[in-house]
């Protein structure tokens, strides 16, 4: 796992929230401030909701340092500051390390509970998870060249501005701005999105197989959802796009990089086991695909997680 603890907060986050009954609430990384707006604390998750007539509010604390060995006591002694001075009515300890003697010892008389998340091998998942690989098929639109098309009233020193504009900017600029979201993208990507659209497009396709050339005249006809550019004398809505390209299909094998059990400390008890997937990239960000099985019910609940762009 990350030695950051974020993949680690990600895991015991959801499990907790998937046993939790509703009207629970789970928040990560929570900061907490002074009344002159100073931080003073952040706490890894925090679980609140209500039983009967008592609202409860428990801490979860988290720690992934894998070069510092075993959780020591001094860690379970902050935990119980913490418990004290923020009212909270049960504080978890979970590591991915271990538990020192001394903090086992302590953890059990201040009534401090511990967890562990152990790496195991996939040979032990063997009863649930078969796989140790997913195929991933990707859609793959390259574009070669794109020729846009606006409205045959447009005046001459505003097709003029327009050419001026597109002729000064690279490749991969992103210059459409979408009428609807206002966001800005490259004819690359709106020739991706546009061949997405029309899977049929991407038929017969062999994977890892030779593409195919494509000519695909998009019309933007929707007056709440289309493409304008600015230009020096004004923005310009974009009628028709025409893009010249090739159309692939992409398979890769995704292998399986952790599996990992999230267990109770006293006991050795399963509380859910997680096999995850190497990320992928998909539409420039970063993903992972996650198998948890929760011990309780049996289920196996499959996530797609989004991780930082920097992991």
């Amino acid at each position: 796992m990350r030695s950051d603890g974020k993949q680690l907060e990600g895991l015991v986050s959801f499990v907790e929230k998937t046993l939790l009954p509703q009207g629970f609430e789970v928040k990560t990384n929570e900061r907490v401030y002074n009344d002159e707006g100073i931080q003073i604390a952040e706490f890894d998750i925090e679980v609140r909701g209500r039983i009967g007539s008592t609202n409860i509010a428990w801490l979860i604390e988290c720690r992934d340092r894998p070069g510092q060995g075993p959780a020591p006591g001094s860690w379970i002694e902050q935990l119980v500051g913490r418990r004290m001075r923020f009212s909270f009515n049960k504080v978890t300890a979970v590591s991915t390390t271990g538990f020192a003697p001394g903090a086992v010892e302590f953890a059990e008389k201040e009534g401090i509970e511990l967890r562990e998340v152990r790496a195991l091998s996939a040979d032990e998942f063997a009863d649930w998870l078969l796989m140790r690989h997913l195929n991933h098929i990707e859609h793959v639109a390259r574009l070669d060249h794109a020729s846009i098309l606006v409205n045959e009233g447009e005046s001459e020193d505003r097709r003029a501005a327009l050419l001026q504009l597109i002729s000064s900017l690279s490749g991969d600029a992103k210059f459409l701005k979408s009428s609807k979201k206002g966001t800005l993208v490259s004819p690359a990507e709106a020739f991706c999105f546009a061949a997405e659209k029309l899977e049929r497009l991407f038929e017969g396709l062999e994977p890892n197989g030779p593409g195919k050339k494509i000519t695909l005249c998009v019309q933007y006809t929707n007056d709440d959802d289309h493409f304008v550019v600015g230009t020096s004398l004004g923005a310009i809505r974009v009628e028709a796009i025409v893009f010249y390209g090739e159309l692939s299909v992409r398979e890769t094998l995704i292998p399986l990089t952790v599996t990992a059990e999230y267990r109770r400390t006293e006991t050795g008890e399963s509380i859910s086991q997680l096999a995850s997937f190497a990320p992928q990239l998909i539409h420039g960000m970063r993903f992972a695909v996650e198998m948890h099985r929760i011990a309780e019910s049996g289920e196996t609940h499959v996530i797609l997680r989004r991780l930082p762009d920097d992991a």
